[in-house]
């Protein structure tokens, strides 16, 4: 898997914000200004300023900065489909009382940099590097993970192909997987997706399905 690309050029995103207004905000959001991005304040809902998560935000285009001082949900919307301490874009959090609760309640929310406030012009680009970066390497390790866990799944698939061919040809247990890996190249497809494809097209009790299949690769 190749390393993701890192991304040092934020223009022509969205920020979303999420905090109250005032001096903070407005020096936050001249600065994401500066740096091409397009603020966006999302309004507080309640008396209390419990905090209501946006539900349309996109990993390529929104950067969203949370405010740890508010009251935080423990999770995002269940619209996002998201696993624990994960966000659906890069998120920032805004620090300014360092309690553990309030760390805890970021970090639940997925945020992969921090930003202290009263908030300074020169710290800015360095949290949004962090949690673009971060963000973006996650999802990388994640994909990768989810690829080998289906295809450790479908290595039945590559067993049974192997001993079939094995029966069938008189080969011993390399040489039948050479025989499938090759196939498997021909085809343009992992050897377990190729696998699992014979298998599946072969009926039960059918002992000549593979060997048939290799005199018509081998015509």
């Amino acid at each position: 898997m190749r390393t993701p690309r890192v991304t040092q050029n934020f223009r022509d995103r969205t920020a979303v914000i999420l905090t109250p207004g005032g001096r903070s905000l407005d020096a936050l959001e001249a600065t994401l200004r500066r740096l091409g991005l397009t603020p966006e304040p999302r309004p507080l809902t309640g008396l209390q300023q419990v905090l209501e998560l946006p539900e349309n935000l996109q990993p390529e285009q929104h950067i969203v900065l949370i405010d740890g001082d508010l009251s935080l949900p423990p999770v995002w919307p269940d619209s996002y489909g998201l696993a624990d301490a994960m966000a659906p874009c890069p998120t920032v959090g805004l620090v300014g009382i360092e309690a553990p609760s309030r760390l805890k309640a970021l970090f639940q929310l997925g945020a992969l940099s921090l930003l202290p406030k009263p908030i300074h012009s020169g710290s800015v680009y360095s949290a949004l590097f962090l949690a673009v970066n971060e963000f973006s390497r996650m999802n990388s390790l994640q994909s990768k993970l989810e690829d080998l866990t289906e295809r450790r799944r479908k290595r039945v698939h590559v067993i049974r192909a192997v001993a079939t061919l094995m029966r069938q040809q008189g080969l011993n247990e390399d040489a039948a997987y050479d025989v499938l890996r090759k196939d498997s190249m021909r085809a343009r497809v992992s050897i377990e997706d190729h696998c699992e494809i014979l298998m599946q097209a072969r009926p039960e009790g059918d002992a000549d399905r593979l060997s048939s299949h290799k005199r018509c690769q081998t015509r």
